[in-house]
């Protein structure tokens, strides 16, 4: 590795913590990130350079140095965290230091008379655009997307395929976005939540659909090609069963989500995708019910099918934790009745026991698409404005 890529990555690494400590003693940090105290030094002289930090001494009764506390600093710019979904678009917006500032939210049904009603939701959003000016942006969608091009490569419950949402961003001025599969959202803005950037983990989403993403311990798992890699609702459940909306037959969301609940109402998943805001509020029923702690064995089958593949991921990844949330999480029971159902699936020979948390916080898919932008934002920069000084140094 060059020296400018060791200075780049350590840079990085350092913010990384303070995004989730959110400060840290300069002792601390050089001890997470592994480098001498020399060489701290210069990282923070950089940062600070840059405004993205903030310094504060800390008196010591002791002898020597007195020690520093280094957090970010709030004022560097505004970044906005999207969750464009089946249901709505919501647009939260934070500093620097991922601290919630303010939030809308743009239900999709609102604009059934328009031909695309998400890009009509989409505009919604640009007085709030022009008011915060945004140094990055970062948007979490339902549906496969490419990282690289920021377009949404196939969301039928959307109605998008490749859409290209450059020209919308260049228009409110964003430079930096990031676009992510709304489950990659889910997963980062817990593990940001939690502390833990080192871990490997699994992230399962249940819902109107399913999903699915992994986090190796570094960064999450895509595709070679730029695009999300887990298509996990689309993984063969039954042979020559029903036909879904991707065009396969006997996908996993035929069976394994919520939609598995309202079969006879919908006829068929396509149709369900189709007349989706007329179904709704068959489906808000279905959800209204569950979390009154009614209708528990009309689930039996479809988290059984959800659990067995869930079971089937753990054995392939070795994740040292597993994230459920979801939409369709609406009880307590539902979560209890997975695993329950994930650890009878996992064989003792494997050796396999994961813990498994549930995911809760209504801004997860916000903070994570968020801090994701953040990051590109931040490694751009650096990456852009090398110090010489710090070159030398590393």
């Amino acid at each position: 590795m060059r020296t400018e890529e060791i200075r780049w990555d350590n840079l990085t690494k350092l913010l990384d913590q303070l995004f989730i400590h959110k400060r840290r003693l300069r002792s601390e940090l050089a001890r997470d990130i592994r480098v001498r105290k020399s060489t701290m030094s210069y990282l923070i002289d950089e940062l600070h350079g840059l405004n993205m930090i903030r310094i504060k001494k800390i008196v010591s009764q002791s002898r020597g140095r007195p020690n520093e506390e280094v957090s970010l600093n709030p004022d560097h710019g505004h970044v906005f965290g999207i969750k464009l979904g089946r249901e709505s678009l919501k647009a939260v917006v934070y500093n620097f230091s991922l601290e919630h500032i303010d939030s809308r939210e743009y239900l999709i049904r609102h604009f059934p008379e328009y031909a695309n009603p998400v890009e009509r939701a989409l505009h919604s959003t640009e007085v709030f655009f022009r008011h915060y000016k945004p140094v990055a942006v970062g948007i979490a969608i339902s549906g496969s997307v490419d990282i690289k091009r920021s377009t949404v490569n196939f969301s039928p419950i959307l109605g998008l395929s490749n859409y290209d949402l450059r020209p919308f961003l260049q228009k409110q001025g964003v430079s930096d976005t990031f676009l992510c599969n709304d489950v990659d959202a889910l997963h980062v803005g817990e593990i940001i939540k939690a502390g833990v950037l080192r871990d490997s983990s699994l992230a399962i989403s249940f819902g109107v659909g399913v999903g699915a993403s992994f986090y190796d311990g570094v960064d999450i798992m895509t595709g070679s090609d730029g695009r999300t890699s887990f298509e996990f609702g689309h993984f063969g459940a039954v042979k020559n069963g029903e036909k879904c909306y991707c065009g396969r037959k006997g996908c996993l969301e035929t069976v394994a989500s919520e939609y598995g609940l309202m079969k006879k109402t919908a006829g068929s998943i396509p149709h369900f995708v189709e007349n989706f805001e007329r179904l709704f509020p068959y489906l808000n029923q279905i959800r209204d019910n569950a979390a009154s702690g009614r209708i528990v064995e009309e689930y039996d089958s479809v988290l059984d099918y959800l659990s067995y593949h869930v079971s089937s991921l753990i054995l392939l990844l070795r994740p040292k934790s597993v994230l459920i949330g979801g939409e369709g999480g609406v009880a307590q029971w539902i979560f209890d009745r997975i695993v329950e159902k994930i650890e009878s699936y996992l064989s003792d020979t494997w050796a396999l026991s994961p813990s498994i948390r549930r995911v809760t916080d209504p801004e997860t898919w916000e903070t994570g698409s968020a801090f994701l932008a953040l990051r590109r934002y931040v490694r751009k920069k650096l990456w852009r404005a090398p110090r010489e000084g710090a070159v030398r140094a590393l």
